[in-house]
């Protein structure tokens, strides 16, 4: 019985990581939405942790200190120490295909938090929800398929909103 209770708790959190991502993944300011992610990771971590997803759970707590950090400096280098360390804790986890999901999804998004703005930031964002779209299948994350769904279509329509508003003529 004490094992569905954790597992509910579990999927609580990940319905809530999905309300605190469609906030996130809809500011067009990458600064909110630098912070704002970072309260997602947070919650991600917690989600995976309390699912037994140990590469998830580690992914995540990784990329909630790589965002916190990145608010403030913004140095590539740092990027640079962010991807060796998602591939250094990650490879060595990898007893399955799917182990490699996490690592690749928490490169791509160190990928875009250091290295991309604007429109080719979310896109980096769009592929790493795409991985973690699949491992979330396989580890039974329903909050995980509805935040990472919902990234991917927030993120689009950002992007559209993005480039309407590059075009739109500024008003004197």
């Amino acid at each position: 019985m004490f094992g569905a209770d954790i597992i509910d708790i579990a999927q609580l959190f990940g319905l809530l990581s999905f309300v605190i991502g469609t906030y996130t993944f809809s500011q067009k300011n990458d600064q909110k939405l630098k912070f704002s992610l970072g309260c997602l990771f947070l919650c991600q971590t917690l989600h995976f942790y309390l699912l037994g997803s140990t590469n998830g759970a580690i992914a995540n707590g990784i990329s909630f200190i790589r965002t916190v950090i990145s608010i403030k400096f913004h140095g590539k280098y740092l990027g640079w120490i962010f991807l060796a360390l998602n591939i250094l804790w990650g490879v060595p986890m990898v007893e399955s295909a799917v182990d490699v999901l996490p690592i690749i999804a928490a490169c791509c998004g160190t990928f875009a938090i250091f290295f991309l703005q604007g429109i080719k930031m979310r896109l980096a964002f769009m592929t790493g929800a795409v991985c973690w779209i699949v491992n979330n299948v396989i580890v039974g994350s329903i909050g995980g398929v509805m935040l990472e769904s919902m990234v991917l279509i927030t993120n689009l329509i950002t992007i559209i909103r993005l480039k309407f508003a590059t075009k739109l003529p500024v008003a004197p």
